[in-house]
């Protein structure tokens, strides 16, 4: 993997060379180190920040914001636009306003919003081991019900749309950015197959996960002739409108592609390029390979 890929994904905070070591100071003072905000998207600009903060636990559970006039200060942004932040974070049941008392940060696990999902892996900093275990288990959980209940209420039009897919895969997906966009499709299909809204909107998450963890499994070293074998076999499952097969092609599938994303995970944080430890310490990060 090239250096720029591994960028790439975890490109979207776009900060990962500053480095900041917030500590507590009693139990209700906070050390600020907040970037100071130009003009444009200041309220955006300190959602991102204090957000980013509070998933990587440099606000811990529990802990009191500091007051809206230190915020804004060293953010440089007015009040308003604060106070458009954290009501974005309240929204997200991230914070918990109390009247008279402050800001307090709540326990991530206590969050409803898909969103913060997909947000835990915008960060190098959020980004471990053990959150991309949890994170591709509930993935398999949720995959394998939708693609058995695609295989029950698959129409016609989605049976062609899959294999204009499989044929594209066939003609492009020896060519890794190319054959993630197919997978991604194919995804989406799945997800609209399903025929279950709820189903659909959390298999729409995942394709976000899939794509920004393409470039740790979609790349040249990537067995395209499995992955082309895999999907005729399930495209097959599906025309037969028989869900258990299904179910069984999608497991080989998913613990492949999971095998291989997990040891690339595991080699990243190792070398110090995601993970509190590695991007906290400080120092050049080993280069990923290619």
């Amino acid at each position: 993997m090239t250096k720029f890929r591994a960028r790439h994904i975890w490109s979207d905070l776009g900060r990962l060379t500053r480095r900041f070591a917030t500590k507590l100071q009693g139990s209700t003072h906070m050390a600020l180190d907040l970037e100071p905000l130009g003009s444009v998207r200041r309220a955006e600009g300190v959602f991102e920040q204090l957000q980013s903060r509070i998933l990587s636990g440099v606000f811990p559970a529990g802990s009191r914001l500091p007051n809206e006039r230190d915020l804004a200060s060293a953010l440089r942004v007015n009040r308003a636009s604060l106070r458009e932040a954290l009501k974005r974070l309240e929204y997200l049941e991230l914070v918990e306003v109390r009247h008279g008392q402050g800001t307090f940060v709540r326990d991530v696990s206590g969050s409803s919003a898909l969103q913060v999902i997909e947000t835990l892996l915008r960060d190098p900093r959020t980004v471990t081991c053990e959150l991309l275990r949890q994170l591709l288990a509930f993935r398999r959980h949720v995959a394998l019900h939708v693609v058995e209940l695609a295989a029950c209420h698959r129409s016609e039009a989605q049976l062609e749309r899959a294999r204009a897919l499989l044929a594209a895969e066939e003609r492009d997906g020896h060519e890794p950015s190319r054959a993630l966009e197919i997978d991604l499709e194919m995804n989406s299909l799945l997800g609209d197959a399903s025929c279950n809204l709820m189903y659909q909107l959390v298999t729409n998450l995942f394709t976000k996960l899939v794509r920004r963890l393409g470039p740790l499994y979609y790349n040249q070293q990537r067995d395209h002739r499995r992955s082309l074998e895999a999907h005729r076999a399930l495209l097959d499952a599906l025309e037969r409108r028989a869900p258990s097969d299904a179910r069984r092609i999608l497991e080989l599938i998913l613990s492949y592609s999971e095998e291989k994303i997990l040891r690339e995970v595991e080699r990243l944080e190792a070398a110090g390029q995601i993970g509190p430890r590695g991007v906290n310490r400080g120092g050049p990060a080993e280069t990923p390979r290619s």
